[in-house]
């Protein structure tokens, strides 16, 4: 008898995870369907933007500026030009440079594909690998509004990501990613239209505990939209 209970128990514990998992699906779904739609974002082309990151010391003061411009020629195709005018060119897995580099080409591979990740969402987490639970609604100090959260894991990264979405609107408004242990906070300030899709404009990194409270202000970034030439 007691084994009976314990394997009823074990395929509800299953239910409750599939449950979990499709209302976060559902749910980035609905997000996706709000920043554009999925179409919008496969036919992607002639797509140019510019980040400026502002990153700040333990006193919250400004110690080093990086400028980048991203070019997205057609989907699959990301081209990453830095303050130097080099030129690095990311399609699928190849890579190509527009001179030798001095280190190792697969740090700016991960640059670009970091910032692809971070750009493109609620797009990105579409991806295969990604496994999406659903946690509910919350509460937070950073919003005056109640946010759909959502904890997302790959299986080759012991990174664990969490994103916030607007109950109403769906809109992506924060993610969180728990590295080691350090929480880093990123707050979407502000978003904007571009090529039919909404994209970032303005967001800030912060410091954060468990909880989701802000300790202190780590980064920010400033997003240009650029019109093709």
């Amino acid at each position: 008898m007691i084994y009976r209970i314990v394997f009823i128990v074990f395929l509800a514990s299953l239910g409750g995870c599939s449950i979990q998992e499709s209302q976060g699906e559902l749910l980035v779904q609905q997000s996706i369907l709000a920043h554009g739609g999925l179409k919008n974002y496969t036919h992607l082309q002639d797509f140019r933007y510019e980040k400026t990151s502002y990153n700040l010391d333990a006193q919250e003061i400004i110690n080093d500026t990086l400028v980048q411009q991203f070019e997205i020629p057609r989907f699959g195709t990301t081209i990453l030009i830095t303050e130097d005018s080099l030129r690095i060119t990311l399609q699928n897995e190849s890579i190509q440079t527009s001179k030798p580099l001095d280190s190792d080409p697969q740090d700016y591979k991960s640059i670009i594909e970091g910032a692809n990740f971070v750009f493109f969402q609620p797009f990105k987490l579409k991806d295969k690998e990604a496994q999406i639970e659903y946690l509910g609604l919350i509460s937070s100090g950073f919003s005056k509004r109640p946010l759909e959260q959502i904890r997302v894991t790959y299986p080759n990264s012991t990174d664990i990501w969490y994103f916030f979405f607007d109950q109403e609107t769906k809109y992506v408004l924060a993610n969180a990613v728990d590295h080691n242990g350090k929480i880093s906070l990123i707050l979407n300030d502000s978003l904007q239209w571009h090529k039919n899709l909404l994209v970032h404009s303005r967001r800030r990194s912060f410091l954060s505990n468990s909880n989701f409270e802000l300790i202190r202000l780590q980064a920010s970034y400033k997003y240009k939209m650029l019109s093709v030439e």
